[in-house]
């Protein structure tokens, strides 16, 4: 099955409707695709907080006072989380935050969600044989060709290099390579824009039109 997707032409500045070769998901599975978008954000995620224990903090490991005869509550040590200057028990510390989400899953979601934009005509591709060098003004206008206004992606390629400088200075733009290219990114954004290249390498396949 094929698709039509509007296409631009840097050489000649021109949109043309072309056709590509992709089968699109018609039934939409909500649940999968909040699954595996979960799942992205759950890799995505840091470990930030941390705290240091009583092995950790410094002092001395001495016991403050005898065991027995001084009245007082025993005590092991000055490090014990009850004093000032002791280690934090039970705080944030190393965590690991990871999800191991199947390959079918998130294959089929990227699919889902590029139909869904497909059918929006929010997809778009462009030739990058017009960037001879980066030109952040150039990516600007390529797209106001496409009259996209809001936030967007940026798939590229490794052949890219070009492409991918002109387009990373623009306020509001995600960019991706095509071996990571996942359904988070095309969510995330209102519009996505493939480089011939990266579209040819998403499909599996070499371009054509008609």
């Amino acid at each position: 099955m094929t698709v039509k997707i509007d296409t631009l032409n840097t050489k000649d500045n021109k949109v043309t409707k072309k056709q590509y070769s992709f089968d699109p998901i018609e039934e939409i599975n909500i649940g999968l695709l909040h699954q595996v978008v979960k799942g992205s954000r759950t890799n995505y995620r840091n470990n930030t907080a941390t705290v240091k224990t009583r092995a950790q903090v410094s002092g001395t490991g001495a016991k403050p006072w005898a065991q027995k005869g001084t009245g007082r509550a025993r005590q092991g040590s000055l490090r014990s989380p009850q004093f000032v200057g002791g280690g934090v028990a039970h705080g944030p510390g190393t965590r690991v935050y990871k999800d191991r989400t199947p390959k079918k899953m998130k294959t089929k979601a990227l699919s889902m969600a590029i139909s869904q934009r497909i059918s929006e005509d929010s997809v778009f591709v462009i030739d990058g044989t017009g960037f001879e060098a980066p030109s952040t003004k150039l990516a600007v206008s390529s797209i106001e060709e496409f009259g996209i206004k809001k936030s967007f992606t940026f798939v590229y390629s490794d052949g890219d290099e070009n492409l991918y400088k002109s387009f990373r200075n623009i306020k509001e733009s995600r960019l991706v390579s095509v071996k990571k290219f996942a359904a988070i990114d095309v969510i995330s954004t209102d519009d996505t824009i493939f480089s011939t290249n990266a579209m040819s390498s998403f499909l599996g396949e070499d371009l054509w039109s008609i």
